[in-house]
């Protein structure tokens, strides 16, 4: 029996998602879902983009594709030019959303869809597990499809509700992160309802939306929300933080702590391979510990080697990651991407180490390095997130003298082709849906021509 067969089953008072107008209990869930499954039984479409902000029409749509034995498809956005790409591209055939959408092909409203009283419910069903298609971006930039048999998602619901299932019980879950991608679809949707832990249906932008809670609750959330915890944030009652989407700096998850109460549990991992491990960081460069039934292991490289129940993939897969294997057998420490390891000039670059000697200058909150073509040579750029004094450097010295200054700061440990040769400014550094660096905001920020440095050469 699946987790949605076992929807089918469970008690129809139970509340399953809520928000300021109230709850929305499981009876209403099922009997909409049917409603909505008779309605894609009805037509033609079979592959359908689930393009939903609400998470619990997110959840209608899922359920009713499953009762429909009809795909699912998550584009991870709802960008109107770039699901008509995906469209174009024969990825779906169907649009289930709850804002108007204007494609060629059949676009059904959630939101608009009742559910029937007078419906018999099912009193039993084929056994539930629809096939989803995930689409995530690489630093490219181009969506890559990737299948994901339903057995191997509920495969690591299950490992994941036996870890957090005690801390969740009891509590409502909210969420920072979208619903859209492989980390918000298990921790937001699915956990929760493998657990009976109510949900919120609208995301959570800002951190004083948990102020005054009435009871227990958790957050599901990113590195880039938690860094921007208040001081003065004062919201009891938490009783778990999970955060994915990059490392959590251990100075933010002491705050976190401090503030909320948990020490944040961060999840490892990726759309490929769900997830990979977890840690608390009780101290600077904790290590991660693979999830039950993981196996880690790296070559003579430190490549990543994985064997995972959560893939449907030869063992060991091999990753992009860099790792080291370190304390208790199994746990491991992260060294970096092996994309990130770039030549430039002959000479072999680790952006990773480019943005760390960066982010440690006086004035700079935030920094992202990322090759760029510049005069038919390749060059890097910096996207910089300032402190208020950083700004006032900034203002006083211009973009020219500013960038050359930082490339200043930096000789002492980076080669000279290693000093970035392009600058843009941020107030935040941009993030897709799922909290990590939307590789191709930053692009776009460097379209334009670089101012370039005077007398310079590297």
């Amino acid at each position: 029996m699946t987790l949605l067969d076992e929807l089918l089953l469970a008690d129809s008072e139970r509340v399953v998602a809520f928000d300021a107008q109230g709850e929305v209990t499981l009876e209403t869930l099922r009997r909409t879902a049917m409603t909505l499954a008779d309605q894609l039984k009805s037509g033609s479409a079979t592959r359908w983009a689930l393009c939903l902000n609400d998470s619990y029409y997110f959840t209608v749509a899922l359920l009713a594709c499953a009762m429909a034995g009809h795909y699912v498809v998550l584009p991870g956005h709802q960008r109107l030019a770039a699901l008509k790409e995906l469209f174009e591209q024969e990825a779906f055939d169907g649009v289930l959303c709850d804002e108007a959408f204007s494609l060629p092909c059949p676009v059904l409203r959630v939101d608009c869809v009742a559910g029937d009283d007078g419906q018999p419910m099912i009193s039993h069903a084929p056994s539930l597990a629809p096939t989803l298609t995930l689409f995530t971006s690489g630093s490219s930039g181009q969506p890559k499809a990737i299948a994901k048999p339903w057995s191997l998602i509920e495969a690591e619901v299950r490992v994941q509700a036996t870890l957090w299932g005690p801390a969740l019980t009891g509590s409502r879950l909210f969420a920072s992160v979208s619903h859209q991608h492989i980390y918000g679809l298990l921790f937001r949707i699915l956990l929760p309802l493998a657990l009976g832990v109510p949900f919120a249906r609208r995301q959570t932008d800002y951190p004083e939306q948990l102020l005054a809670q009435p009871q227990s609750w958790a957050l599901v959330s990113s590195p880039a929300f938690l860094s921007r915890l208040g001081a003065n944030l004062n919201a009891p009652g938490c009783r778990l933080v999970v955060s994915s989407g990059g490392p959590l700096t251990y100075e933010d998850a002491r705050q976190c702590a401090a503030l909320l109460g948990p020490l944040p549990v961060e999840i490892y991992g990726s759309s490929e391979t769900g997830g990979i491990g977890w840690r608390q960081s009780s101290g600077p460069d904790c290590p991660w510990t693979p999830f039950p039934g993981v196996e880690v292991g790296c070559d003579e490289q430190q490549t990543l080697l994985l064997s995972s129940p959560f893939m449907d993939e030869l063992a060991p897969w091999r990753g992009s990651d860099r790792i080291a294997l370190c304390g208790e057998p199994g746990q491991f420490r992260l060294l970096g991407r092996l994309d990130r390891i770039i030549k430039l000039e002959e000479k072999r670059i680790s952006l990773d180490e480019v943005e760390l000697r960066i982010q440690a200058l006086d004035g700079v909150c935030d920094a992202a390095v990322l090759p760029l073509e510049q005069g038919g040579r390749q060059i890097l750029g910096v996207a910089l997130v300032l402190t208020p004094e950083g700004m006032a450097s900034f203002t006083r010295l211009g973009h020219g003298a500013f960038l050359q200054a930082l490339r200043q700061r930096l000789r002492p440990w980076l080669e000279p082709v290693a000093l970035p040769r392009s600058l843009r400014l941020f107030e935040a550094l941009p993030l897709t849906g799922a909290g990590k660096r939307d590789g191709v905001a930053l692009r776009r920020a460097f379209d334009e021509p670089t101012a370039p440095i005077p007398g310079e050469h590297p």
